[in-house]
């Protein structure tokens, strides 16, 4: 399916699920706040488990070959893994049900490891190479200045609203030779310019997944170099995303191509639950239409001359 293609297929789906669904009602109000965030995830934990991974993993899978694999859901940890030696102190912001930090802990038992989340870890079996901390992690006044060297975040910095607070905590803590791993969303242009429908497709997916809207590529870069981190590499993941994509819509048009099943199903469920059906359903041709982006960077500390 071709960008033209996909651009018109999200037309026709917002108007066809306006016609059974107030969509407005996902847009409406403030969707990340940080009780919002925690109540996402402590709804969505099963779909997690479900949908994504029974071992707690929560992001895209990367699929070079363009057929899912199980390998896959690896992608994202073994591109930080090659980032860590041994004696390194660690740092995850948003470890989610913890899949990420266990992994790289057990594959780095020289290296210590710090998770920061909304949320407790509460699984069983922790390395004991792992500490967590239940807090905000846009304020990490409690370690110091210069003393971790690696900080990574997969799929959470969306979330949050003020970006470069956080980056600028995360350059203040970072040791001048320390490194920054991030996976999340772009937009390929600044959200002002996509028609009125696009940027209802645009609050539906980032509300619907308790984000804030999610940001053009210039303007998370803008945000990086702000808070005194360097671009050492970007790279697109989009193409690379596409069959996971293209799975949960398949799975979320279950239910979307069944409008009185769709009605009832949103009147029943909790609306953080049914939210997530609506990402689904539009997630890939938002990608697909090249409005969205899945983009990797590698960040370093900028040196003071």
């Amino acid at each position: 399916m071709d960008q033209e293609t996909s651009y018109a297929q999200l037309h026709q789906k917002v108007a066809y699920m306006g016609q059974f669904i107030d969509l407005e009602r996902f847009i409406r109000g403030d969707k990340n706040s940080l009780e919002e965030i925690v109540s996402y995830y402590r709804v969505n934990a099963w779909a997690y488990r479900r949908f994504h991974s029974q071992d707690g993993f929560m992001h895209f899978r990367i699929s070079p070959s363009g057929k899912l694999v199980d390998e896959d859901v690896y992608r994202q940890p073994n591109t930080i893994s090659q980032f860590i030696k041994d004696g390194d102190l660690v740092m995850e912001l948003g470890f989610g049900q913890g899949a990420n930090l266990f992994y790289l802990a057990r594959r780095h038992p020289n290296a210590r490891f710090y998770g920061v989340d909304l949320s407790p870890l509460t699984a069983k079996d922790v390395p004991e190479n792992v500490t967590s901390f239940q807090q905000d992690y846009s304020d990490l006044s409690r370690f110091d200045d210069n003393s971790v060297d690696v900080v990574y975040a997969v799929e959470t910095i969306v979330h949050n609203s003020d970006k470069e607070k956080i980056y600028k905590e995360v350059c203040r803590i970072l040791k001048p030779d320390g490194v920054v791993i991030v996976f999340d969303y772009a937009l390929r242009a600044p959200y002002n310019s996509y028609d009125p429908v696009i940027q209802e497709v645009v609050a539906l997916i980032s509300k619907g997944a308790a984000s804030s809207l999610i940001e053009s590529l210039d303007e998370l870069n803008s945000h990086y170099l702000n808070s005194g981190l360097v671009i050492e590499e970007n790279t697109d993941y989009t193409r690379e995303t596409q069959p996971d994509l293209k799975r949960l819509e398949h799975k979320a048009d279950k239910i979307m191509s069944r409008p009185k099943l769709a009605k009832w199903f949103f009147k029943l469920f909790h609306e953080q639950f049914v939210s997530n059906v609506i990402v689904g359903y539009l997630g890939y041709d938002f990608f697909n239409a090249g409005i969205g982006s899945y983009q990797k960077w590698v960040l370093r500390k900028k040196m003071m001359s």
